[in-house]
């Protein structure tokens, strides 16, 4: 049901090859697919930490992972990117790269100043595919400028008064986990480079929604942003706009921090056959670029 997305069939039908080339190679036909679609699938991309983040280096600075720093347990590759693979949580706090089940698309780094400009996933081990077809960790991208001209054409005036307060309030809020710089950017901020009025950058934390209670004393009329935000969120989350398909070993995922948001559909982590419990092996190394 996913694949009916144009995007997902523009992203998988315009991927660059990465079999036998460079690493500049690669990025120059990369950097011809991002200045196009903002988003750019490689296929074929060596499994190596150093490949991954020389090629990273060619589109800016990678940072350093969320483990690196917060005090939760990591067993990262690399101090810049991030394992996200299945971990049974024994005790405490856990990063959400080790959980099972969905994550609802949602900004890189979203609290963080200034504003991260890319963002890359590298699938290592695709994991079970035994189980069914949304079950499998497929990876959702959600394009923001596509979805606001959907919701401006569905819902007119209501849709209006959302995207100006959302753009137009300035918020401040922070990580769970990770202390870094906070931006104070309306939910939904001008680009340099627009090429419509509804190409906006957008920093959406996918638990916002409960973080903006701990905020509202800062936030001018806050109920009414309330609403905006709940109706962003809600059709942020709606699969009909979803670009949604699998990753494959090798593949790796470049996208435009600003435009795009990111999630994925749920994963199994583990199940029980004959008294056995089976762990679902499915990895993919994150990296955010500055």
């Amino acid at each position: 049901m996913y694949t009916e997305n144009a995007l997902a069939h523009v992203i998988q039908d315009e991927s660059v090859s990465g079999a036998g080339k460079s690493v500049e190679q690669i990025a120059a036909a990369a950097r011809e697919g991002m200045e196009k679609n903002r988003i750019c699938l490689i296929r074929d991309f060596a499994l190596d930490p150093d490949l991954y983040l020389a090629f990273l280096g060619e589109f800016g600075e990678p940072l350093m992972n969320y483990s690196s720093l917060s005090a939760l347990a990591k067993t990262d590759p690399h101090p810049q990117i991030n394992r996200v693979k299945y971990k049974k949580k024994a005790e405490g706090a856990q990063s959400v790269h080790y959980v099972a089940g969905g994550l609802r698309p949602h900004s890189a780094r979203s609290w963080r100043s200034p504003r991260p400009s890319h963002f890359a996933m590298l699938m290592v081990e695709p994991g079970w595919r035994e189980v069914p077809a949304g079950e499998r960790g497929e990876s959702v991208v959600v394009s923001w400028h596509d979805l606001f001209v959907r919701l401006a054409e569905r819902d007119g005036e209501v849709f209006q008064e959302h995207f100006d307060r959302l753009s137009a309030t300035p918020i401040t809020f922070e990580a769970n986990n990770v202390r870094e710089e906070l931006s104070s950017l309306p939910l939904l901020y001008p680009l340099a480079d627009v090429r419509g009025p509804y190409d906006v950058g957008v920093r959406l934390k996918q638990d916002l929604r409960d973080k903006i209670v701990g905020i509202k004393d800062r936030i001018p009329d806050f109920e009414a942003y309330r609403t905006s935000l709940d109706y962003l969120l809600d059709a942020s989350a709606d699969e009909q706009f979803f670009a949604c398909f699998p990753l494959e070993r090798g593949d790796l995922l470049l996208l435009d921090n600003h435009r795009f948001a990111h999630g994925r559909l749920k994963i199994v982590g583990e199940y029980v056959v004959d008294d056995e419990a089976r762990t679902n092996n499915r990895e993919l190394w994150s990296v955010t670029v500055h």
